[in-house]
């Protein structure tokens, strides 16, 4: 039993017993054999047995030919399938089979006669080649894990960050919680006497490293394009997620970011998954991506949200005093259904807007006045109403 678990895993797919039996006879001291007597039983194998290297089938079988199992094999989303090599078995005179089969991606043919040193010699040749394959696989996934962190600006590469950022999109869907993509562009004005590309990039990096050093442990950074950066954010609330974008913008605009004499500009959006529960991490970043564009070609120093109504974005300054709110945040928070952050931040609201609530006391007092026949001039210094 042991042995037979060293051995690579062949599965023979025939409706004819004689012929399965053959070539496991052929082949069995070299590898452990897997027998299907149809199309559909192979496939089952398939999907639920990784461990076989190697497919041998018949074109003719009941159930599910060997076309069909051709055909399912070569556009499985799954790359363990869609690579396994299959080895066609034909008669000398199916030329015109074989051909079609080689067209729908077949690895290879033997005839149903073939001796068992041929037999042995096809499977060698493809085996070896799985392993290679297998190989290369694993030594460009070292080689992308040693790329997960770009080394200029200590930030996630990109396809890693939205690996990670799914992950806090699917922990956020699952918790009833949510996730904010925050990106900034950042526009650098130098000295004339330094105004290259090769000067721009270095202070860019610098940028990035600034970034690095500012987001929290459970944060993701990446930079996304040559002047752009995205964080991911778990977000316990969109007040929250707008003082940490004041905040970021707060620490990449001061005068040490990009090294002294640089000035930076920057230009913010935010999207939360809330907004859409069905984004995945890729679209969320984009959609960030794409409302700070919408702020940088607006010369804007408000940062672009949107709602979940999917109407036109809208612009909210954040308050760079550390848990403030004002009226008009509080409005956006209720419109996109988010009452609930609102309510600690009703003492300060009310305190905000309560000239206004005044003037319209006032105002109902003087129609109340106007409609009985009185007088008005017992409220003095209230602005008459204006007729419609």
């Amino acid at each position: 039993m042991t042995a037979d678990l060293l051995k690579p895993r062949v599965l023979v797919a025939d409706d004819a017993r004689l012929v399965r039996a053959t070539i496991t006879q052929h082949i069995r001291d070299r590898y452990d054999v897997r027998e299907a007597n149809d199309g559909e039983a192979a496939w089952q194998a398939i999907l639920l047995d990784s461990s076989i290297r190697v497919v041998i089938s018949d074109l003719t079988m009941p159930r599910v030919d060997g076309y069909e199992l051709l055909s399912r094999v070569r556009s499985s989303k799954v790359q363990r399938i869609r690579d396994l090599p299959v080895v066609v078995l034909s008669g000398a005179d199916e030329a015109a089979e074989r051909d079609k089969a080689a067209a729908m991606g077949a690895t290879d043919f033997i005839e149903k006669g073939a001796s068992a040193t041929e037999l042995l010699t096809r499977l060698d040749t493809l085996v070896r080649l799985v392993s290679t394959r297998e190989a290369l696989v694993e030594t460009q996934a070292q080689a992308d894990a040693a790329r997960t962190v770009d080394p200029d600006t200590e930030l996630l590469s990109t396809p890693f960050f939205d690996k990670q950022l799914e992950k806090l999109v699917s922990y956020a869907r699952r918790n009833l919680s949510d996730v904010a993509a925050i990106c900034v562009r950042i526009e650098l004005t130098l000295p004339k006497d330094k105004a290259d590309d090769a000067e721009f990039e270095g202070r860019l990096k610098l940028v990035g490293r600034t970034l690095a050093a500012s987001i929290r442990l459970e944060d993701l950074g990446t930079r996304t394009g040559s002047a752009e950066f995205c964080v991911a954010t778990p977000a316990a609330g969109l007040s929250g997620v707008l003082r940490f974008a004041a905040r970021l913008r707060k620490v990449l605009e001061n005068v040490e970011a990009a090294g002294p004499g640089v000035e930076v500009w920057t230009s913010i959006g935010v999207a939360t998954l809330s907004e859409e529960l069905r984004r995945n991490a890729e679209e969320l970043r984009e959609l960030s991506q794409k409302r700070a564009q919408q702020a940088q070609q607006a010369r804007s120093r408000r940062i672009v949200l949107g709602s979940s109504e999917g109407v036109s974005p809208s612009s909210i300054e954040a308050r760079s005093e550390e848990g403030t709110m004002d009226v008009n945040l509080a409005l956006e928070l209720i419109r996109v259904g988010r009452a609930g952050e609102v309510v600690p931040h009703l003492p300060r609201i009310i305190e905000q807007i309560s000239p206004l609530l005044k003037l319209v006391r006032q105002q109902r007092e003087l129609h109340a006045v106007q409609s009985e026949g009185g007088s008005d001039d017992k409220l003095q210094g209230v602005p008459r109403p204006v007729d419609p």
